[in-house]
């Protein structure tokens, strides 16, 4: 992992916010994205203090595979928001987003010592609530039938994690 950059902004990254497949269970509208939209987006998280997003990079050829964030830091409350995203599908299913939110999880505690990290996650995305928990988050919430993707509504889940409950 490394901090993101503007050189991140490629056609590669555009296309996997544009797949409904990668980004399905994720916050964003696949097929709305251009390369200004990625631009911009990649320039707010570059210059907001409390963003914290880092390019997940395959360690033999240095490839970026996906990205991971941390932002909507509430100082006073000790608090974060974690977001994943794997964006190139040869890489699922392979542990590396455990490894990545490992990182980036210990980032927070160690480095930004905030004292609880947060996230979302929808019904739809088993995988992604099965490795959540396995790090050590708690379901504190949900908002039921709260998103509508693929044609349906789903439940979005809020889960959070102490320093104490993390499985490291």
């Amino acid at each position: 992992m490394r901090p993101i950059n503007r050189e991140d902004v490629t056609e590669r990254y555009l296309d996997w916010l544009n797949n409904p497949e990668t980004t399905k269970g994720l916050a964003t509208s696949p097929g709305t994205h251009t390369m200004q939209s990625l631009s911009d987006f990649v320039n707010r998280a570059i210059q907001d203090p409390g963003t914290h997003m880092f390019t997940i990079r395959d360690s033999g050829n240095d490839l970026h595979i996906g990205n991971i964030k941390l932002d909507r830091s509430d100082q006073a409350a000790g608090t974060c928001e974690l977001g994943l995203l794997i964006g190139d599908q040869a890489y699922w299913g392979r542990g590396i987003g455990k490894e990545a939110c490992k990182l980036a999880i210990a980032h927070a505690f160690d480095i930004l010592k905030m004292r609880k990290v947060l996230l979302s996650v929808y019904d739809n995305n088993p995988a992604a609530i099965k490795l959540y928990s396995g790090l050590g988050f708690i379901m504190e919430g949900t908002l039921r039938k709260h998103v509508f993707e693929g044609g349906q509504f789903h439940d979005k889940h809020y889960m959070g994690l102490f320093e104490n409950e993390f499985i490291r």
